[in-house]
């Protein structure tokens, strides 16, 4: 939340249009017209489209103003405009002011995989005993960061920041402003996802390894004992470094690991002394690490593990991450935000221990360069052993139903998108099915999950 005056300040900006009130609040700010909020600030970015040309469409959806390179015609006469030399830069600005008038500590997360999930369960255990201010979705790049403390309001306490790598320098670039006093580094496995963007794995070590370079010495590095590259990251940091995991030395440990199919797992861990038993209720033994890396940063910011705990209890479900959905006798594993290898072998896992017939939708994994053949083709031979039919979205995709295929899978079909998956599931499904929905983001393979769970498909 901020003012109008705190924008100009910061950003340097003026009102060219609409009424120059220095008290005017903003709830936050947004750069797409779709998702924005009434009482936001609408940043007109130029990326993949220029924003300047849904600024009408924004302020529409309810934005209060919107921040502009150039003056945009045929608005309504009261619209709130602010002239700056770049969005971008105003938006980095307005944050790093909030930012430091209210310099709460922060939990900083990355990794290749698992940010999301350890995210939420981070500020679920952090919730037991302070507000948070969290990063909303996937978040986690030059324009969603600085949108995250846009929203910070007084009475936040701690502040849980997802942080993501695609160039050198991001990650370092970012943490200027997280200023992160916790950071988390999660997995980075053998085929992490993007590696198409990038040379190599060891360049991604150095990219991820950025957040505890940033740490100051008074600060803590929480780092996945049960992953030797990020393990080997700790004479990176100044800070104090504590390995979480099931490694005999993991100083946040956990031990006797329950899997408790699609409601959860639970487990016992030991942190700082204490001991306690925590239930994690998203299915997947994967993603245990996530909520053992959680309760450390809580017990890294004073919150005793038994409240800690309870909170992870009331973890919010990220939307299309191993989310169980049901409609009538149909279970659907929506885990359809992205893909990775690691990630879908993690997916298949679940649906391989579930009861009944068992049936995967599986699209495309993205970016992957020269490891993509390969890596589609292992994803077969584990479906082969995992499912009882197949739904192949996408032309990557079908190097899966191939794979599958050659390993003894007979009921194999594929679609060229979601639309036509979505009719061969028509056909497909019967009362009972497990249905599990993963692909990456591009393949918007979330539609046809929502579309399972408000139609009755099994007849």
């Amino acid at each position: 939340m901020f003012t109008l005056q705190r924008l100009l300040a910061a950003s340097g900006g003026r009102v060219v249009r609409g009424s120059a009130d220095p008290d005017l609040r903003f709830t936050g700010g947004a750069f797409d017209s779709r998702s924005v909020e009434p009482g936001e600030c609408f940043f007109a970015l130029k990326d993949q489209r220029d924003g300047h040309d849904f600024v009408l469409a924004a302020l529409e959806g309810g934005a209060r103003g919107a921040v502009v390179e150039r003056i945009v015609p045929e608005l309504p006469d009261d619209a709130l405009l602010i002239q700056v030399a770049s969005p971008l830069h105003a938006l980095r600005a307005l944050a790093e002011s909030i930012r430091s008038e209210w310099p709460i500590p922060a939990v900083g997360i990355t990794g290749s995989v698992g940010k999301t999930t350890t995210k939420e369960a981070t500020a679920a255990a952090l919730g037991a005993r302070y507000r948070v201010l969290r990063t909303l979705a996937s978040f986690n790049n030059e324009i969603g960061v600085p949108l995250t403390f846009l929203r910070q309001e007084p009475g936040h306490e701690v502040a849980v920041i997802e942080l993501g790598f695609y160039v050198p320098g991001e990650i370092a670039d970012l943490s200027k402003l997280v200023r992160q006093r916790v950071g988390i580094v999660t997995t980075i496995p053998d085929i992490p996802v993007h590696f198409a963007r990038t040379p190599s794995i060891d360049a991604i070590v150095d990219g991820k390894a950025e957040l505890i370079d940033a740490l100051p010495e008074d600060g803590v590095a929480l780092l996945n004992g049960d992953d030797p590259r990020v393990r080997a990251m700790a004479p990176r940091t100044r800070a104090r470094v504590m390995l979480f995991g099931e490694a005999a030395d993991c100083e946040i440990r956990v031990t006797n690991v329950r899997d408790l199919g699609l409601t959860g797992t639970r487990f016992t861990v030991h942190a700082a002394g204490q001991t306690a038993d925590a239930h994690l209720p998203l299915p997947g033994r994967h993603l245990v690490s996530s909520a053992v890396a959680a309760l450390g940063a809580a017990v890294a910011l004073d919150v005793p593990l038994d409240e800690a705990v309870i909170g992870l209890e009331s973890l919010e479900r990220p939307a299309h991450r191993m989310s169980v959905r049901r409609k009538g006798d149909l279970t659907v594993i929506d885990d359809s935000y992205n893909s990775s290898p690691v990630a879908v072998h993690a997916a298949l896992a679940v649906l391989r221990a579930v009861r009944g017939r068992r049936v995967a939708v599986l699209g495309d994994m993205l970016e992957l360069g020269t490891l993509s053949v390969g890596a589609h083709e292992a994803v077969g031979v584990d479906v082969a052993a995992s499912v009882d039919a197949l739904v192949a979205v996408g032309e990557l995709a079908s190097t899966i139903a191939v794979s599958a295929e050659r390993h003894g899978l007979t009921d194999v079909h594929r679609a060229a998108d979601g639309g036509e998956a979505l009719v061969r599931l028509w056909q497909l499904l019967r009362p009972g099915d497990t249905v599990l929905v993963k692909g990456s983001r591009a393949l918007a393979l979330d539609k046809l999950a929502d579309a399972l769970v408000r139609t009755d498909v099994t007849g």
